[in-house]
């Protein structure tokens, strides 16, 4: 027995009360796993990884973990540290864009005669853009709307066969467009993230060769929230499957939220019906209480079986309120919030959440926090804490450089793990060893969790930062990123307070309530949820008009209710939506 597999075996005693989790562990061959609300997910995939490291996948050969965000693969590097499992030369934990550059454009796309940009240069957003007004105004003679952009990054995430029945049915305006926008990056020497990801669907479609170098190489690959990750990325795994890789697939079509950049249901349900798929469904929800389960079920319309693992109750409460976003946040937080808190007093602001659809709510409900003195924890376009690879990254430093360098819960291992996967592009050892050390005597010198964030991000940029975004192409969007944290930790901005210390905690205490949209909310859960805003004409907007906008609004509203353990919410003006109506008939 290994020295990871102890901890595993361990952790995995627990699936054997839960039929549908054992099975997933016990699985040997292509998998879905269709896993809803509170089910367990991340423990069973973390587990079911560590598994397939010490049984199944042995050096050099590795395990590849593709999830949509920075943050989904945050999570499961915690976990799987938790359970003696380090990403390194056995483990590949990557988003879908970084697994596209790195094990596909790279290593790949000269070899293949590809045309893209030699070097490989990533498009900053300021970069693309640019470039994307430009091709707008070329072809169309004006500038172009928000909206025009995100039909236009649509067309490209859901067609990737230019010329195609499905090409041509699209508006000549967005294919002009899309098509002189790509000529304009070339033309600059620069490929942009959704590029990566259509490069590495042409390597994988179109050569034999790269699908075996692949599958040589990852014999087993692990797709995370497969619901929420698009076409291009169901073709390679569709590809690598007829190469012999296996595939274990996680995710829950009922939480598919982010239509507008592409993602399909159908995808996963799809992929769950092949000859050459097991499929499992995880029916014990761990989250949720059961009145809870029974009003987020009716908003489906081929809800999944579910049941709570412990038969509580829960409550679902509705208020009629008669007034606008700001005032219904003023008693959300004015009357809800105590009554809650009065109400379980082992609870804290930190065990509420209030959730609405966009931005545009966030604003007044933040200055509602605002007039009642409140301290929150913002989650969303307005927050200046952006969820990136090197934001993820400055949040384990900062908490090395508060405490963690005493107590161990960062080890200062696994800071330097992560800052060597950030510097994929330096292979000579010497210049490896010369960064290390200036990384280290940075880190040293700045353990002071009372020092202003400011300054901390000041020293380290200097010392550490300015380098590794010069050269490192991969990290292209991060410089206006780091550009606006540093802006807002400036005297006179929002992050002007913060310590170190609470940075390193993203924001986040127990003091504080949590502030976000429902989008940002998704793999969080509360003891309690208060969702605001929920009137006709707003939620679903007046843009929700096609069957398919409103099936994703309806998924987004069950991905609210769900994040409530205990007790819900919603509150609307006289009118209420129709998402309401079918809570009301259900609970």
């Amino acid at each position: 027995m290994t020295s990871t597999a102890s901890p595993y075996l361990k952790a995995a005693e627990d699936f054997r009360g839960n039929e549908d989790q054992w099975r997933a562990y016990q699985s040997t061959g292509n998998c879905v796993i269709l896993a809803g609300p509170g089910s367990g997910k991340t423990k069973t995939i973390t587990v079911k990884i560590a598994r397939v490291l010490a049984e199944d996948v042995h050096r050099p050969r590795r395990l590849a973990c593709i999830t949509y965000s920075n943050a989904c693969v945050g999570e499961l590097r915690s976990r799987l540290n938790k359970l003696g499992v380090n990403e390194g030369d056995h483990l590949l934990l990557s988003t879908v864009h970084s697994f596209c550059l790195t094990e596909l454009v790279l290593p790949y796309a000269a070899l293949a005669g590809l045309n893209v940009p030699d070097p490989l240069l990533v498009a900053s957003p300021a970069q693309a853009r640019k470039l994307f007004a430009d091709a707008n105004r070329e072809q169309l003679r004006g500038n172009a709307p928000n909206w025009f952009r995100v039909a236009c990054d649509k067309l490209r995430r859901t067609v990737p066969d230019k010329g195609s029945d499905e090409w041509r049915a699209w508006s000549a305006r967005e294919t002009a467009v899309v098509e002189a926008y790509e000529t304009l990056l070339l033309q600059n020497g620069l490929i942009d993230f959704d590029g990566l990801v259509l490069a590495g669907l042409q390597l994988v479609e179109k050569h034999e060769w790269v699908r075996r170098a692949i599958q040589a190489k990852y014999p087993v690959i692990v797709i995370d929230e497969y619901q929420d990750l698009g076409l291009p990325l169901h073709r390679i795994v569709l590809a690598l499957l007829r190469a012999g890789t296996r595939v274990v697939a996680v995710g829950d079509p009922d939480q598919s939220i982010y239509g507008f950049t592409g993602a399909k249901p159908s995808l996963l349900r799809a992929l769950a019906r092949l000859p050459k798929m097991e499929s499992i469904r995880l029916k014990l929800n761990y989250r949720c209480a059961d009145r809870i389960i029974a009003a987020s079920m009716a908003l489906l319309p081929e809800p999944a079986e579910f049941r709570s693992h412990d038969g509580r109750a829960g409550e679902i409460l509705i208020h009629r309120l008669e007034c606008n976003i700001r005032e219904q946040a003023d008693y959300a937080l004015g009357t809800l919030v105590p009554a809650l808190l009065a109400a379980n007093p082992s609870w804290t602001h930190g065990d509420i959440a209030l959730l609405y659809r966009t931005l545009n709510e966030g604003t007044p409900i933040a200055q509602a926090a605002d007039a009642l003195g409140l301290r929150y924890f913002r989650l969303d376009n307005g927050s200046p804490i952006k969820r990136t690879r090197l934001t993820e990254w400055l949040t384990d430093a900062a908490r090395w450089c508060a405490d963690g360098w005493q107590t161990g819960s960062v080890p200062l291992s696994q800071l330097l793990k992560a800052w060597r996967r950030l510097r994929r592009s330096v292979t000579r050892e010497s210049e490896l060893l010369a960064a290390r050390k200036q990384l280290i005597s940075a880190l040293f010198s700045l353990r002071d969790g009372a020092q202003p964030l400011h300054r901390w991000l000041s020293v380290l940029r200097r010392e550490a930062l300015d380098e590794l975004l010069r050269e490192e192409p991969g990290l292209a969007d991060e410089e206006d990123n780091l550009d606006d944290l540093m802006e807002a930790a400036a005297a006179g901005g929002p992050l002007r307070a913060f310590t170190v210390e609470i940075f390193g905690n993203q924001g986040k205490s127990p003091d504080q309530i949590n502030l976000m949209t429902l989008h940002s909310s998704k793999g969080l859960e509360f003891q309690a949820v208060i969702m605001v805003g929920l009137e006709n004409g707003v939620f679903p907007s007046g843009y929700d008009k096609t069957d398919e906008q409103l099936e994703e609004a309806a998924r987004l509203f069950y991905v609210g209710v769900t994040r409530a353990k205990t007790q819900v919410h919603l509150t609307y003006d006289e009118d209420e939506s129709p998402l309401i109506t079918s809570v009301r008939e259900a609970s």
